[in-house]
């Protein structure tokens, strides 16, 4: 029978060695104990998948775990793990990023980080003894007790079939290193349940397990509980990477599906260097505008904090203004840039310099053309008044319509247009080729003269 069956996750987390108050020092027999920490090693995930065949990656395609042979990050920024931790809001299950915005925590973000598979069974990651003893002496023949996550990615690497056991102990160590690691040394027991069912796996929601486990661990402050990879690549992947210098990285992340299949550690290492705060504290750079709130209606968000203290209750939870929050935030934000739109607007020439130069451009043959133009515009407007200035009877007289399009159309062939490159429907607001006699723009270029030609007003 194997030993652990009575393994919780709850107990992988031990506090931290208590400080004597009056010496400062730790009590006795605490100063062995370690700092807890999460046990996730991507360094052993990359070299591990880099050493895989192709059939065993393809096993692997086949529980829907593709994405994961192609991590191209082989080191964890954990004080940035840590930091999100800190920042992370229950009630909205999102990443609050002083000044900048939100990062949710939900199925989309992981399935757009990891690419897991997001089916409709729910993972079975529990305890069940009747499973685990029917397995374990398949996966670990010899052994009394479950071995730790290092020996598993041992025997995993020296696996050199693709069948059902290599499957258990890829899945398992996954779950174990990358998806739920936490900070004990051995994988979970509680893997059982999902090994005994291999042909499910694809149909599991993976995202919803990850993305819960780390929202369970957070809310109880076990910030060294979860996917980290996940954690770092998602906030990595949402940062506007326009003020980032990558040289010497390789360059910014290709264009990609998925964000572990992009982004290599130099790349995220820039990334984090350019945004870091304190050793400890980042979220200098701007997040991508979906992502974003602007606060600066309010003076910022710690301002924004204060307004909102004034109009809430006293009794208020915090739960219950959170989404009073985040939707007052998005309202700002929107108005923001509407506003900012609207000056930007106001402060542009009414038009490109060339144009307002209007007709100084021009030739005299140029010059002469629009001349012919306008007095032919001329003529055949009086001559519309003419046809259809008597009213009854003489209605029927009147062209239809089609043939007043079709001859103007016609008339409009032969303009070409300006040596400015400018487009015939570009000129003016009338039919195409010609400028409008109504157009403000081109009245102000140009003032008559006594003998009839224009003279350009600059």
């Amino acid at each position: 029978m194997a030993r652990g069956d009575n393994q919780n996750d709850d107990d992988d987390f031990m506090d931290p060695p208590k400080h004597n108050r009056a010496t400062g020092r730790r009590k006795e027999g605490d100063e062995k104990k370690k700092r807890i920490r999460n046990r996730a090693s991507q360094e052993r995930v990359t070299t591990l998948t880099d050493r895989f065949t192709d059939d065993q990656k393809g096993a692997a395609a086949e529980m829907g775990m593709q994405a994961l042979m192609n991590v191209r990050c082989t080191n964890l920024v954990n004080p940035v793990c840590d930091w999100l931790g800190e920042i992370y809001d229950p009630a909205s299950r999102k990443f609050v990023i002083p000044g900048r915005g939100r990062l949710p925590l939900n199925e989309e973000s992981v399935f757009c980080t990891l690419g897991v598979p997001r089916g409709h069974i729910k993972v079975p990651y529990e305890v069940n003894n009747k499973i685990e003893e029917a397995l374990f002496p398949r996966l670990f023949p010899g052994l009394e007790s479950m071995s730790n996550t290092s020996a598993l990615a041992d025997s995993l690497e020296a696996m050199t079939t693709h069948g059902d056991v290599f499957k258990m102990k890829l899945l398992m160590y996954l779950i174990s290193a990358v998806f739920t690691p936490t900070t004990s040394l051995r994988p979970s027991n509680k893997c059982f349940p999902i090994l005994a069912d291999l042909k499910n796996v694809k149909n599991m929601n993976w995202c919803k397990f990850i993305a819960d486990f780390l929202h369970d661990a957070f809310s109880s402050k076990m910030y060294q509980k979860g996917c980290r990879l996940h954690l770092m690549l998602m906030y990595v992947d949402c940062l506007d990477l326009s003020t980032v210098d990558f040289t010497g990285t390789g360059g910014p992340p290709p264009t990609h599906k998925f964000a572990v299949s992009a982004w290599t550690i130099n790349a995220v290492k820039a990334v984090f260097a350019a945004d870091r705060v304190t050793d400890t504290k980042y979220g200098k750079l701007q997040l991508m505008a979906k992502h974003a709130i602007d606060y600066s209606v309010f003076g910022g968000p710690q301002n924004f904090g204060k307004w909102m203290d004034v109009h809430s209750a006293p009794s208020c939870p915090t739960e219950a203004r959170a989404p009073v929050e985040h939707l007052i935030g998005k309202f700002t934000s929107g108005m923001t840039g509407l506003l900012g739109k609207l000056v930007e607007g106001s402060q542009e020439p009414a038009d490109t310099q060339d144009e307002l130069d209007g007709d100084a451009g021009l030739s005299k043959d140029d010059d002469d053309d629009m001349e012919n133009v306008q007095q032919d515009t001329d003529d055949d407007e009086h001559a519309e008044v003419r046809a259809g200035g008597n009213k009854g009877k003489d209605a029927p007289d009147v062209p239809p319509p089609e043939k007043v399009k079709e001859h103007t159309v016609a008339r409009g062939e032969g303009v070409l247009p300006s040596k400015r490159g400018r487009a015939p429907e570009d000129v003016g607001q009338g039919s195409p080729g010609k400028r409008s006699r109504t157009d403000p723009v081109a009245a102000r270029r140009s003032e008559p003269t006594a003998t009839g030609r224009a003279v350009t007003k600059k």
